[in-house]
C-alpha cells in the first residue's frame, strides 16, 4: 500500500520512502555517454534502478536532456566493476548554490551486470558504515 516510512536519523524528519531500491551514497566515477558524447561524472548515490550523478560544477554541453537515452559507465577504487548500463536521463536536480545533479534510471539491470551492480552498492554501503542510516520508524519506538 503506502511505502514505508523511514526516519533520517540525523535530521529526525520523517517522510515515506517512495524508491523501490535502496541507496547508496558513493564516489564513485562515471562516464555517462549520450549519443556519441562523453561527459565525466561523480556517482553521488547509486541503487539497483538507478543513480545520481554530479558533474563537478560543470554544465554539460551539448546539454542532456529529460527523456535521452544514456549509457552510465561506472568505476570504482576496489575489486567491483565496471559496469556499463543503459537508461535514461529523468530528472535535473537543481540548486542555485551548486551545478545541477542529473538522476538517470536504469533500464532492467540482469546477468553479469546485476551482479557487479550489486557488489559495487554493498562495496558504497561498507565504506559509509553508519554515518548516513536510515532506521524504519517502528524501531525507534
Amino acid at each position: 500500500m503506502g511505502g514505508k516510512v523511514v526516519r533520517n536519523v540525523s535530521q529526525g524528519k520523517s517522510k515515506p520512502e517512495r524508491r523501490r531500491h535502496p541507496r547508496a551514497i558513493t564516489s564513485f566515477s562515471a562516464v555517462l555517454t549520450v549519443s556519441v558524447i562523453d561527459y565525466s561524472a561523480r556517482v553521488i548515490n547509486l541503487s539497483m534502478g538507478g543513480a545520481l550523478l554530479d558533474f563537478a560544477r560543470v554544465v554539460p554541453e551539448p546539454p542532456i536532456n529529460v527523456g535521452d537515452r544514456v549509457l552510465v559507465n561506472i568505476r570504482c577504487r576496489d575489486g567491483a566493476g565496471p559496469v556499463v548500463l543503459e537508461g535514461r536521463a529523468v530528472l535535473w536536480h537543481l540548486k542555485s548554490d551548486s551545478a545541477p545533479l542529473l538522476a538517470v534510471q536504469f533500464d532492467e539491470v540482469t546477468g553479469e551486470n546485476e551482479e557487479i551492480l550489486e557488489e559495487l552498492i554493498e562495496e558504497a554501503l561498507a565504506e559509509i558504515g553508519g554515518r548516513a542510516v536510515k532506521v524504519p520508524v517502528d524501531l525507534l519506538n
